[in-house]
Formats: C-alpha cells, structure tokens, sequence
C-alpha cells in the first residue's frame, strides 16, 4: 500500500509542475495579446493543449490509483485530497499537504489571470468588429436621396487599402 502512496504523490507533484506550466502560459498569452502577436498566440494554444492533454492523462492515473486505495481501506466514500493524507502513512503526509497547498494557489492564480486573458480577448473581439465596422462606412457609402426620391449614385468615399504585416 506504500507503494500507492508513493504514487499518488509522484502524480501530485507532476501535477504541480503542469499546472506551474500551465500558469507560466496564461502570462505568456496575456502579454502576446497585449502586443497582437499571432503567431505567438497560435504556439502558445498548442502548448497549452499539450499541458492540458497530460494533466487528463495524470488525472486519469490519480482517480484509478485513489479508487485502488479506497478499495484497500475497505472504503465506498468518494475522497479528498485532505480525507486522503489524513488516511496516510506519515512520511507522506508533507508531501501531500506541499501539493494540494501548491495546487490550490495554482489554480486560483491560473482563474484570475484567465479571467483578465478572457476580458483582453473580449477587447480585441470589440476592437477588431469596431474597426471592421469603420472600413465598411468607408467603402460603401450610404445612399443620398435627391427631392424626387431618388437616390443619388456618387463615387466612393474611402479607399481600402489591403496590408500584410
């Protein structure tokens, strides 16, 4: 059964290392949103589905190896990290407290600054549509009606210039 407990702290660890990995990529984000750097922005995607993919794959083996030690201690409870070290042998107690302690500071660093990455995206979603918004006047004018009711056909007002950058 130690060797369980061994386990379950190496993916804790493991874990704690993704999800730093993954913190580290959320400021990395903010700050190529902040200078439109795409490319970037595309890489870092990637790296995040690639963390994402392996904190699943390290789920998976924690909950069968937790599932593994409530069988063992005779126990039909869904447990806790905290039910789970209280249950533990010693030496593997400040282990576990060190993760769970690290995981939770991780992950609400993790939801503030995916909020502040949600409200920069939202921004330039409202930038880019503004902007859009302002070509278009400019390419297509609106109509001019005359007395008679007509509408008068003029000459474009604005040149759209395409630029690759």
């Amino acid at each position: 059964m130690d060797d369980k407990y061994s386990d379950l702290l190496e993916i804790l660890e493991k874990e704690v290392g993704l999800f730093r990995d993954f913190l580290t990529l959320l400021q990395k984000e903010r700050q190529y949103m902040i200078d439109l750097s795409l490319d970037k922005l595309h890489e870092c995607h990637n790296q995040k589905e690639t963390i994402i993919f392996n904190l699943k794959v390290l789920e998976d083996a924690r909950v069968e190896l937790i599932a593994e030690l409530q069988g063992d201690n005779g126990t039909a409870f869904i447990s806790t990290l905290s039910i789970i070290i209280d249950h533990a042998p010693l030496r593997y107690k400040k282990g576990m407290e060190s993760c769970q302690s690290n995981l939770k500071s991780l992950v609400d660093s993790i939801k503030e600054i995916n909020q502040i990455n949600g409200i920069l995206a939202d921004r330039a979603i409202n930038y880019t549509r503004n902007s859009l918004s302002f070509l278009n006047r400019l390419v297509s004018q609106l109509p001019v009606y005359h007395q008679s009711g007509r509408i008068a056909q003029e000459s474009m007002v604005g040149t759209l210039v395409c630029k690759k950058g």
